[in-house]
């Protein structure tokens, strides 16, 4: 393809964009803003939406073999009684693949394996400027300017400002912490996941396929806000105590500089995610909390309709205009839908999180397999001509 294609930033959503755009017979270049790739971060749980759109792209078996098949996600009350369960069994059944629980670094090695281009790294967007012919200009001074540019560097994305100069992120009341613990240390040794609703807050847990757990956890207010990581992690440990087994023990076989502390922050949804040959992918266009665990599945999804359209359209512009229908509303579903679950996690009243869990408890088996197979189903982009 002679279509030159610039990716702004180098992660999930990105290597997977260009991925998909390579298996297309484009070249694109991607550009992230880290001088070297580490093995940071904690676990992902990709969802059956992510691994059908990887699957697309040869990458499914390989994530599902170096990760954690789960089969059922339990919802706990505090004393440990069944609130309700997704069993995924029939998700892998009819769409071919489940959950997998796998490290972000292990995904992101797979990722760049699978890559053919060499990332461009070191290399930090600060603007783009005339979205009909772009320029990115970068922290070093120099420039590129390709024949479209698709914006996937995060919240605090710079591409986004050219597209929508006032949009900024938008906090939540809430924290979340991650980790990890030795699954040996845990009772039984490796547990299939689940998660636990309490007052004000939430703690789960999946195990990762490598000998390795990985835990979340949110809380309405920082804990030990101005304390060191020994101090965090003994005032998460005495928030949790009362939590059922595993809990207690994920934290405590947690090193204290291992946990990762986040403020929340989502994006309201944008007036437009595309100008011209510039378009926005993954966080940058749709940020949302993680409540409905589709952040990257979001970004995955993206990344695949983003290569059909450029792939079917003679322009950019059109391909972008065709890309931002069919995401645009499903997306920022999910943004909305993360943050009314966040809301709902976060009731800390004593009266109130008893009713939701009971809430929970209630909810029609029936109602929420609807739910998943439509969560389950990726956005697909059909031309008009194959229809």
């Amino acid at each position: 393809m002679s279509t030159e294609v610039a990716i702004i930033g180098g992660g999930i959503c990105g290597l997977t964009t260009a991925i998909a755009l390579e298996n297309r017979g484009f070249e694109p270049t991607v550009y992230e803003s880290t001088d070297t790739y580490r093995p940071v971060g904690a676990g992902i749980l990709l969802q059956t939406n992510a691994l059908s759109v990887l699957d697309s792209i040869s990458l499914a078996a390989r994530i599902e073999a170096s990760g954690a098949e789960i089969d059922a996600v339990p919802f706990l009350s505090p004393g440990g009684s069944r609130l309700f369960g997704f069993d995924l069994a029939f998700e892998r059944d009819r769409f071919g693949h489940g959950f997998v629980a796998i490290h972000r670094a292990k995904l992101q090695e797979l990722l760049l394996d699978e890559l053919e281009t060499t990332v461009q790294t070191g290399m930090e967007c600060v603007s783009v400027t005339e979205p009909e012919t772009p320029t990115v200009a970068f922290s070093d001074g120099s420039t590129v300017s390709p024949d479209c540019v698709i914006g996937a560097d995060g919240i605090g994305s710079a591409v986004r400002a050219e597209i929508c100069p006032t949009a900024e992120p938008r906090p939540a009341d809430c924290i979340a912490y991650r980790g990890l613990a030795p699954a040996a240390d845990l009772p039984g040794g490796t547990d299939p996941g689940f998660e636990v609703w309490g007052e004000g807050s939430f703690v789960g847990c999946s195990p990762l396929g490598d000998g390795r757990v990985y835990w979340y956890a949110t809380a309405t207010g920082p804990v030990a806000p101005d304390g060191t990581a020994v101090d965090r992690k003994s005032a998460l440990r005495q928030r949790f105590d009362a939590y059922p087994e595993p809990v207690p023990q994920l934290l405590a076989s947690t090193a204290a500089d291992g946990i990762i502390v986040t403020p929340l922050a989502d994006m309201a949804p944008l007036g437009r995610w595309s100008t011209g040959a510039v378009t926005l992918a993954g966080d940058a266009a749709h940020a949302m909390l993680p409540f409905v665990g589709q952040g990257a599945a979001q970004g995955i999804e993206d990344a695949a309709v983003l290569a059909a359209v450029l792939d079917a359209h003679e322009t950019p512009a059109a391909a972008f205009k065709q890309y931002e229908q069919c995401r645009k509303s499903r997306a920022e579903g999910f943004v909305a839908a993360s943050r009314r679950l966040g809301r709902l996690a976060a009731v800390d009243s004593a009266v109130g999180w008893r009713l939701r869990n009971l809430g929970i408890r209630l909810l029609p088996g029936k109602l929420s397999r609807r739910l998943r197979r439509q969560q389950a189903m990726p956005s697909r982009y059909q031309p008009a001509s194959d229809r």
